[in-house]
């Protein structure tokens, strides 16, 4: 940027952070209209709209990307109801509306230009999706921790589902895939969504080291069964060596949805902008 759009652009940062009420105000009055609408959970906490609108104006004044560094609040304020990820993605996407809508009304004001507002996305995207990330990793993260400490108790808690939205779901699997575990997997995954009314489920195979043919063959059965009931399945966490290991045994996985991870698959559901 020139020393002009970037004088420009500061100023605008300053602006945000000026109004940070009106601002926080508006996204906020979005979220509740936006929750009512979607039928989602009223969770969002009181402070989130202001942690992520005051990095953003402080980005937009320094003129580049700055991370919060204090720990943003996470769902572990919210124990005791469960936490659906998409009313969070929902809000994150409200409050960059919010600021843009701030931006485009005081556009006049600061005279910006197209190169000033390009400056503002290079800023602003990357922190979003930093947000987004954040909370994501923070939903799986107290998820996967209500699930731990009994683990080994049931075996239906070795096969968690956690739904990530009223419709989307993931199923983490970690270990071997022999026979039993995979019909264990299969009666689980049925049930549960039929229950819940899933209708996409991510299988995350991160925690599997590898894949043999007879692993692989209970794979597709699982996958068969569960699209036959009008689920769509999901793979992610395939590393480069497992999927070299499975071509190496004459298999073609090109029948099934492979995502390399889960921001891919919520960005191929359309939870997340890509």
């Amino acid at each position: 940027m020139s020393e002009n759009n970037s004088q420009t652009v500061q100023l605008l940062g300053q602006s945000v952070l000026q109004n940070i009420d009106r601002i926080t105000a508006n996204a906020r009055h979005q979220i509740e209209i936006s929750v009512k609408e979607q039928s989602l959970l009223d969770i969002v906490p009181y402070t989130f709209t202001e942690q992520i609108i005051v990095p953003l104006g402080e980005s937009i004044e320094a003129g580049e990307v700055s991370y919060p560094t204090e720990e943003l609040s996470s769902f572990k304020e919210m124990d005791v109801i469960p936490a659906y990820l998409d009313t969070m993605l929902m809000s994150i996407s409200v409050v960059k509306q919010s600021l843009l809508s701030y931006i485009e009304e005081n556009q006049h004001t600061f005279s910006l230009t197209v190169t000033d507002f390009i400056a503002i996305t290079k800023i602003v995207d990357p922190l979003i999706d930093y947000f987004i990330h954040n909370f994501t990793e923070s939903y799986l993260t107290q998820e996967t921790h209500n699930l731990r400490s009994e683990y080994y108790q049931d075996d239906a808690l070795s096969v968690p589902i956690i739904k990530l939205s009223s419709r989307v779901a993931i199923c983490p699997i970690i270990g071997e895939i022999d026979e039993k575990r995979a019909n264990l997997i299969l009666e689980r995954t049925l049930m549960e969504s039929s229950a819940k009314k899933i209708r996409s489920l991510i299988l995350d195979l991160s925690g599997v080291a590898t894949l043999d043919t007879m692993m692989t063959q209970h794979l597709f059965k699982i996958v068969d069964s569960l699209e036959v009931m009008g689920v769509d399945i999901i793979v992610t966490g395939v590393s480069s060596e497992v999927a070299i290991g499975v071509v190496s045994l004459g298999l073609d996985l090109q029948s099934l949805t492979i995502k390399q991870n889960l921001e891919g698959a919520l960005k191929s559901l359309g939870m997340l902008e890509g």
